[in-house]
């Protein structure tokens, strides 16, 4: 399975939270979560982390707090 890693910085303009939230949604995953993904795809992708990225990248799940996110972006003038 294919992650389109451009999508998901469209989606989620931060680069270093996309792996910090695939991580906690594969712990979920792990633990307790149920997949948003089609059957068919969470068998295809075989990992949890990769259920995660294409969760993300399709929009089933999404970051909380994604107004915390901003005070990342640098103020360069």
């Amino acid at each position: 399975m294919i992650i389109n890693y451009d999508k998901l910085m469209k989606r989620i303009p931060h680069k270093y939270a996309i792996p910090i939230a695939a991580a906690k949604r594969a712990e979920d995953l792990e633990d307790f979560g149920r997949p948003k993904l089609d059957p068919s795809t969470v068998k295809a992708a075989g990992d949890r982390i990769t259920v995660a990225l294409k969760e993300l990248e399709e929009g089933l799940i999404r970051i909380k707090n994604e107004e915390m996110l901003k005070i990342l972006i640098p103020k360069v003038k």
